[in-house]
């Protein structure tokens, strides 16, 4: 647990030295449950801390025991409108210099239920090559889009630390996409895994040093270790225990793929790009492919 007094949201001097800021401690953090068509997704997590308040955040009793109850939106900011999500939770994580320099860090999580709007043809995320394309044109649908309007240079990269998440019961991966410059696109460390053959989960964590300049002169200024080592700690914690009508579809797959493996290793994408209207294939960069969200 941080000290309460050196590691203070009351900011009354400047940060002038390289800063490794506190948060919450994980040894403390509570076990979440989220209840999904049967099948039981437990990790732990800190609660709530932002400062000043506690205005943002959401969580309690969750559950979708079937798809009857699921409440879909359209991604935002995705020009093609190709899926659709259910939100699962949000919490706010803040971190605090030493001595009274005030916050330095913030950590927002999020899981979203995720699928196609409109796929062409029928598809199972159980199966790790479909899983792959899947998580591949959701991060194009979603990020892919957005470049400089001068010189088309895209906004964020990625994937970037391609790691496969062996120890889940179904294919599932964590990689990170980072800003390519200052003040455009965002850091996020991700995690996906299906649930069922049309729906796969989406564990968001986004971390942010309150701090300017340049990528590296801001990682000089205030350190993003902490942060990503907190959100780290909630990825490891994650479980999922799946419904028996889950296991039985998980065990018709591994009679084609034992193991369940995704690929070891995936190299960033080539961004800007476009995807199509099913969520899935990747296009070529067109400003013009979706007038009506430019």
């Amino acid at each position: 647990m941080r000290n309460f007094i050196k590691y203070s949201s009351l900011k009354l001097k400047p940060s002038r030295e390289h800063c490794v800021p506190v948060g919450p401690s994980f040894r403390f953090a509570w076990k979440r449950r989220i209840n999904l068509f049967g099948s039981q997704l437990e990790f732990r997590a800190p609660g709530h801390t932002p400062a000043p308040n506690r205005a943002n955040a959401k969580w309690g009793p969750i559950s979708y025991p079937n798809s009857e109850h699921l409440f879909d939106r359209s991604c935002r900011h995705m020009p093609s409108e190709s899926w659709e999500e259910s939100p699962l939770f949000t919490r706010t994580w803040d971190f605090f210099g030493p001595w009274f320099v005030g916050r330095k860090g913030r950590v927002q999580g999020s899981g979203v239920l995720l699928h196609p709007r409109s796929p062409r043809e029928p598809i199972n995320l159980l199966h790790p090559t479909a899983f792959e394309n899947a998580v591949l044109g959701f991060i194009t649908a979603q990020w892919g889009h957005e470049a400089d309007e001068g010189d088309g240079i895209p906004n964020q990269r990625g994937p970037l630390n391609w790691r496969p998440l062996g120890r889940l019961p179904v294919p599932a991966v964590v990689f990170d996409i980072r800003q390519t410059v200052y003040h455009y696109g965002g850091n996020y460390r991700l995690v996906f895994f299906p649930v069922s053959a049309e729906r796969m989960v989406m564990l968001s964590f986004s971390f942010t040093q309150y701090c300017t300049g340049p990528l590296e002169e801001m990682d000089s200024k205030v350190s993003p270790k902490p942060m990503l080592e907190l959100i780290d700690k909630v990825i490891d914690s994650v479980q999922l225990t799946p419904s028996v009508e889950l296991q039985q579809a998980i065990d018709q797959i591994k009679q084609q793929c034992p193991d369940l493996s995704v690929s070891p290793q995936c190299p960033p994408l080539k961004w800007p790009a476009h995807v199509a209207e099913d969520g899935i294939t990747i296009l070529e960069y067109d400003r013009k492919r979706y007038p009506e969200y430019s």
